[in-house]
């Protein structure tokens, strides 16, 4: 790495510009959907229909709207999801509350 990178690396105070970093990682199972009952399957075919959405940022449970959900509104994207009649239910599309399953 260039030396000059490397200082200026090492004169950045993460605590005082608020840094905050996180790790998520995604597994596929040979099983069913966590929320639902719909089983847990990887397909190439061609899906049966997409919903396109926008995000809203609504206050959760808590009574605060998510800065980060705040953020993606303000970037005006939509989002495809593609769904399949036999593998994908309203739970997957958030239509309807998750359940859990025994």
């Amino acid at each position: 790495m260039d030396k000059d990178i490397l200082q200026v690396k090492s004169e950045i105070d993460y605590n005082k510009i608020g840094l905050k970093a996180g790790l998520e990682i995604h597994q596929q199972l040979d099983s069913r959907k966590l929320y639902c009952n719909c089983p847990s399957v990887l397909r190439k075919d061609a899906p049966d229909y997409q919903v396109e959405r926008k995000l809203h940022a609504v206050a959760g449970e808590g009574g605060e709207i998510d800065l980060a959900a705040k953020h993606e509104v303000s970037s005006d994207r939509k989002f495809i999801y593609q769904g399949y009649k036999d593998t994908t239910c309203l739970v997957e599309l958030d239509e309807s509350p998750p359940f859990f399953c025994q």
